[in-house]
């Protein structure tokens, strides 16, 4: 592009009358508004050379501008061109990882050699199938990275990506990549707390009472040694004669611990027509039957094991317990509880154990332990249907979980919020485009300490993204507002619009040049005329220029109201003192304040005072400017 050169302005000599000095000092300021060099950089003129250098004017530079051919002009529209028909590249290294119900991809820029200069965006295309035909568009992005949302639990998806360019060429596949999303945890714990409920001895620690407690006193016990109340089931052992109790169902009353056979061979305690060594002497005889019919079970047992082995069907079952306590010289101790189970049938063995121990080596120091063997184990305090804790086929299911710290190699996270991430751990290359929005950041978190300088230039927001309702700041610097929006809300109550600028202008004639009326103020005012101006924000900026042909002039007053009742006054006053009529321009610059929720028109009037006020003019023009980018 050519530069134009514009010749420096020369400075207005000092020596010439007034009159010549502000006519040359208007061609002046008019010729540096027209070259930018004053004023409003968006008044500044347009020359020809840059309209053809823009595009705008193409048909100029292949032909120029002819002032001799009537009705030519040179301006045409662009000529339309053919867009860049270069094909895109493949996409490489497509790779997906599941989430709970979302898949993440990501895929790297071709590493074709060739240039790519016209991409536009990436597609995304998802099967559930291992077949690209049945694929279907799921997205687009204008970054390498994506997430795809709500999907299923606990189901693969297939996919692929291409490049479209800027004119809509699409270019060759990516490779296919897959991913399966999570199980569905809320689901399989509560399948899982289902099966449990079928084992046997569920229902009796899911719904029984609490642990026994074993109390050792010479009286009978009113309250557990730790002073809890008393429960069904717990023992007393009387210390004065050894005898056993326990809490009957009704938790009221302490039963003497017995044989149920002897006390129903026996019967009542208090019997008559036998002594004791009788009743004993029959309880003998009877037992001796019981024995003799217990050996016949016996045998009819032993016999029925032998037609199952000879049958190949085995069922055996055991239980074991295993209580040591061992010392050595050294000092080291050991204690150990266990507890198996074990069942076998037609081949398939189950087990399952506890061990509780407990040591003190003199090498080391104490330790405890706990350690269970079993296909599936959870926890629950049997209120609820499904367990909290669950562990089957070696993995561990948490229903509800808080963790105060925590190393995780591999997570896969299905909610997470900003006061979860730490500083910087998260760059722009792992967010996908359009899967943060307003809606996930909470007011205030983001603060300019946060953002680096530059990063977040006009190219990074998208168009309409960021509305007043996201920005809240008693003063937003504009460098420039651009001229596809012409309008701001204004502070009225029903947030109105109204333009960015607004302006008005009148003039009045008095006689004629060079009129020698003078109107002499004694006890009344003059208003020559006024400007009313609408669409005004309150604070809004003003800028006042009062041009006028004045003879001898007194105490005239610019003046604004928001009723055109009441007035508030500008200063300077506007005083000449001139022998004959002369050109004058006065300019006030400020802000206005004051407007009601209701109110946005401001009156503005020229008045010359009753004091010492006196009017001398032949014509007079006020123009009123207001910017409401500096109103609130």
């Amino acid at each position: 592009m050519a530069e134009t050169k514009v010749p420096a302005i020369k400075n207005i000599p000092a020596q010439i009358d007034t009159e010549t000095k502000l006519a040359l000092e208007s061609m002046k300021e008019a010729l540096e508004v027209r070259l930018g060099r004053r004023g409003d950089p968006k008044d500044r003129a347009v020359t020809l050379r840059e309209l053809i250098d823009s595009g705008l004017a193409t048909d100029l530079a292949k032909a120029p501008y002819n002032p001799n051919i009537a009705g030519a002009t040179g301006f045409g529209p662009a000529t339309d061109e053919v867009g860049d028909v270069v094909v895109p590249p493949a996409p490489t290294s497509l790779t997906a990882s599941g989430l709970f119900t979302d898949v993440l991809l990501s895929w790297n820029q071709s590493t074709n050699t060739a240039p790519y200069g016209n991409h536009a965006f990436t597609e995304i295309w998802r099967s559930q199938n291992e077949d690209l035909s049945s694929a279907v568009l799921v997205g687009t992005t204008n970054a390498f990275i994506y997430t795809d949302k709500g999907l299923e639990y606990d189901s693969t998806y297939y996919y692929w990506v291409r490049f479209v360019s800027t004119s809509n060429n699409p270019g060759p596949w990516s490779n296919m990549a897959s991913a399966t999303t999570v199980e569905n945890i809320g689901a399989t714990m509560a399948a899982l707390s289902e099966t449990l409920a079928d084992l046997p001895g569920y229902n009796l620690i899911a719904t029984g009472a609490a642990a026994a407690t074993v109390i050792k006193q010479s009286s009978a016990p009113s309250t557990r040694t730790d002073g809890s109340a008393l429960g069904i089931h717990d023992f007393w052992f009387d210390t004065d004669d050894g005898q056993i109790y326990t809490r009957n169902a009704a938790n009221n009353a302490w039963v003497a611990g017995r044989d149920s056979t002897l006390v129903n061979l026996f019967g009542a305690t208090s019997f008559t027509g036998s002594t004791l060594t009788a009743a004993m002497a029959t309880a003998q005889s009877d037992i001796v039957t019981v024995t003799n019919s217990q050996s016949a079970t016996a045998t009819a047992v032993t016999n029925l094991t032998s037609t199952v082995t000879s049958n190949n069907n085995t069922l055996t079952a055991s239980v074991n317990t295993l209580n040591t306590t061992t010392a050595n010289l050294n000092g080291d101790v050991n204690a150990m509880f266990v507890l198996t189970v074990a069942t076998e049938s037609n081949g398939s063995k189950s087990a399952a154990g506890m061990v509780i121990g407990s040591n003190a080596s003199s090498g080391s120091g104490a330790q405890s332990y706990v350690q269970f063997q079993a296909d599936k184990f959870a926890i629950w305090n049997g209120s609820s249907s499904t367990a909290p804790f669950i562990v089957s086929g070696g993995t561990v299911f948490i229903d509800n979980a808080r963790i105060q710290n925590g190393a995780i190699t591999n997570a896969k996270i299905d909610t997470l919020h900003g006061g979860k991430i730490i500083a910087d751990t998260i760059t722009a290359t792992q967010i996908d485009a359009d899967t943060i929005t307003a809606t996930e950041i909470a007011a205030e978190t983001i603060t300019a300490d946060q953002i680096a300088g530059n990063t977040i230039t006009a190219t990074q927001i998208a168009a309409e993204t960021i509305t007043g309702t996201e920005i809240n700041v008693d003063t937003l610097a504009v460098k420039k507002f651009a001229d596809v929006e012409t309008k701001i809300i204004s502070h009225r109550a029903d947030a109105a619009e109204v333009p960015l600028q607004v302006t008005g202008e009148n003039s009045s004639w008095s006689g004629t040049y060079p009129g020698s009326t003078i109107v002499s103020l004694e006890t009344s005012s003059v208003v020559n005329f006024g400007v009313t101006i609408t669409n005004v924000r309150n604070g809004a900026g003003y800028r006042v220029i009062y041009s006028a042909v004045l003879g001898d002039v007194r105490n005239g007053t610019i003046q604004y109201s928001f009723d055109n009742s009441n007035f508030t006054s500008l200063s300077p006053l506007i005083n000449a003192d001139s022998g004959t009529y002369r050109s004058y321009v006065y300019v006030w610059d400020g802000n206005i304040s004051g407007l009601s929720s209701t109110q946005s028109t401001v009156y503005w009037r020229i008045n010359w005072n009753v004091s010492g006020g006196q009017v001398n003019s032949t014509y007079a023009a006020l123009y009123v400017t207001m910017d409401n980018t500096q109103g609130t």
